[in-house]
């Protein structure tokens, strides 16, 4: 079995720290408001079973994806309270950017590659990676509007992501 270089392992802690400093918030918001509304107790038993679940994968040797675990322990947790409302249409938009997820990822990989290739080989990724943290930037300051942080993140739900101004729901 071979092991990734500790600059792999690096820059993709890196990664997914900095994905979930700049977009924390909005995922608490869509799994903890959007799916389903949970309190205190949904939200301990689903921290429990995804806790539980990844674990057991980590020590099988199991790759997982932890917001597929979270995702799925949020809704059964948010079904079994009684007069739970699932937003399923928030669901499905969930389902549909996993299963393009990948698909997508191979796309870009494939183009990167090929216009690297073809502008030669330092050159091109210097500009590919050009390309892409502008594409990143430019993702992320759309992604803003209106921001959700830790002060709305608890406002009435609308139907989207995105918080009403001025109401707080919870005790």
């Amino acid at each position: 079995m071979s092991e990734s270089p500790a600059w792999v392992i690096a820059s993709c802690a890196g990664a997914i720290a900095l994905g979930t400093y700049i977009g924390g918030w909005r995922v608490i918001r869509a799994l903890g408001k959007g799916l389903v509304e949970i309190d205190a107790p949904q939200g301990m038993a689903s921290e429990s079973a995804s806790a539980a679940v990844i674990l057991s994968s980590t020590d099988f040797g199991c790759s997982l994806s932890t917001t597929h675990v979270a995702t799925g322990s949020i809704l059964g947790a948010g079904v079994g309270r009684k007069g739970a409302v699932v937003r399923w249409q928030i669901a499905n938009r969930m389902v549909v950017a996993w299963l393009l997820t990948l698909p997508a990822a191979a796309v870009v990989g494939a183009l990167a590659y090929w216009a690297t290739d073809g502008i030669g080989a330092t050159a091109g990724v210097v500009a590919i990676s050009v390309a892409l943290v502008l594409a990143s930037i430019a993702f992320y300051a759309a992604s803003r509007h209106p921001a959700v942080t830790a002060e709305n993140v608890n406002a009435a739900w609308t139907g989207s992501v995105v918080p009403r101004a001025g109401r707080r729901s919870g005790p």
